[in-house]
């Protein structure tokens, strides 16, 4: 049940993360394509809190990560410990977990990549973008760990490792495409949509692997049909994430566009009711779209 829980603890980060993302995105789009102003799309790696305007300026989902890091690997960490029989000695040795170790890599990685994004927006003088490259380490120390997690595994266990790797590798050039192209919103919709496959593929590794039960109907052999089987449902997943991140977009413009009308007929309703024109200025022009700041 341990390692169900490793496999749970960092799905649920990568998830969590990569529906806040493309929320986040939808708005910021939505903002530069109907706003009467110029607006040029721009990526970043971290957005900042819409849901509470005094927070706005505060880097808090940085803050959450490093936050979730640091937790991750406090979690790894204690829980690692062990204290068996080495038959070697003949007697009680402690050790600790190599997989916890691994883990413990891997959210150090983010955490650091967490406090970049910290030190960017307290205006520290470093590169531009380093922020974009302290997130391609992170995926590329992820990927490189769990390329090398499948030394002396089985068939099963290699092959749901393989397509995670494939996930984070997707990450990585996602991210690279992100960083060389910052005004491409499908940059940044790559990089959520590879952030979210590898959360889900977790929780998935993790119940194909390490089911809570003995029933042997849950255990998944070697054979060729159930590495086929394995392979669609990986594959029914990042569609199923495509489907999503689609939806979750057209919710959101459908729920913008109409504050955008309800707010045009409001200011419609007491031009009649003055009977007189009233010209909309540029200030109202900033009122209205307030509602759409994402930055």
């Amino acid at each position: 049940m341990g390692t169900l829980l490793g496999h749970v603890v960092p799905g649920t980060f990568f998830t969590i993360f990569a529906i806040w993302w493309g929320f986040c995105v939808a708005i910021r789009h939505h903002r530069t394509r109907k706003s009467r102003k110029s607006y040029i799309y721009q990526a970043s790696t971290t957005f900042p809190c819409i849901c509470c305007s005094s927070y706005r300026d505060t880097p808090i989902e940085s803050y959450l990560k490093l936050f979730c890091s640091i937790f991750g690997m406090l979690g790894e960490f204690f829980t690692g410990f062990t204290h068996s029989y080495n038959e070697t000695l003949k007697r009680k040795v402690w050790g600790f977990g190599e997989n916890n170790a691994q883990h413990i890599t891997m959210f150090l990685g983010f955490g650091i990549s967490s406090l970049f994004e910290i030190f960017v927006h307290l205006k520290y003088p470093l590169p531009n973008g380093i922020e974009f490259l302290a997130n391609i380490l992170a995926y590329s120390i992820q990927g490189f760990l769990f390329h090398f997690h499948l030394h002396g595994r089985n068939a099963v266990d290699i092959h749901v490792h393989t397509l995670l790797v494939y996930a984070i590798m997707f990450c990585v050039i996602a991210t690279i495409w992100e960083y060389n192209r910052p005004n491409q919103i499908l940059a940044t919709y790559a990089r959520i949509f590879g952030t979210f496959l590898q959360g889900v593929w977790f929780f998935a590794v993790g119940f194909i692997l390490y089911f809570p039960s003995d029933d042997p109907y849950w255990i998944w052999s070697p054979s060729h049909g159930h590495m086929l089987l394995i392979t669609v449902i990986f594959i029914w997943i990042a569609l199923s994430i495509c489907f999503f991140l689609f939806l979750q977009s057209t919710i959101v413009w459908y729920i913008l566009n109409q504050r955008c009308s309800d707010n045009t007929n409001d200011i419609y309703n007491r031009q009649m009711i003055s009977n007189k024109f009233i010209q909309i200025n540029d200030s109202e022009d900033d009122e209205n779209d307030s509602q759409f700041e994402s930055s």
